[in-house]
């Protein structure tokens, strides 16, 4: 399958797992959750799942694992959904992009700062 095929798949299952969060979950846990990513292994029996939560580092640590928890609770809700050939183990992983991205724009500010210092500006 070419990585075409692959890259509708994984947003397939972004996709259907967004609404199996939105719509199936009954814990509050994933009501301050967004998939921002799916990646699937070459063979697809295997995905990295990545999510975004809202909260501090504790909070989030704990949705990441009830999130693991209930990979069965997610993968059993997948099949159903979107009956693929094979259903993905799923591993649910912190989206750390957009910190990683808040954090290069404050560099990137205070690095502006200090040549408008330097410049007498």
């Amino acid at each position: 399958m070419g990585s075409k095929a692959k890259k509708r798949k994984e947003e397939k299952f972004k996709r259907a797992l967004a609404k199996i969060i939105e719509k199936d979950t009954r814990d509050d846990t994933f009501d301050f959750a967004t998939v921002t990513d799916v990646e699937l292994s070459d063979d697809f029996k295997y995905a990295d799942v990545y999510v975004d939560v809202i909260g501090d580092e504790e909070e989030k640590e704990n949705s990441l694992e009830k999130f693991n928890d209930k990979e069965g609770f997610f993968r059993t809700n997948l099949a159903h959904q979107l009956n693929p050939r094979f259903t993905p183990e799923l591993t649910f992983k912190l989206d750390r992009s957009l910190e990683r991205f808040n954090r290069i724009e404050e560099i990137l500010e205070k690095d502006e700062e200090s040549r408008d210092k330097e410049d007498g500006r």
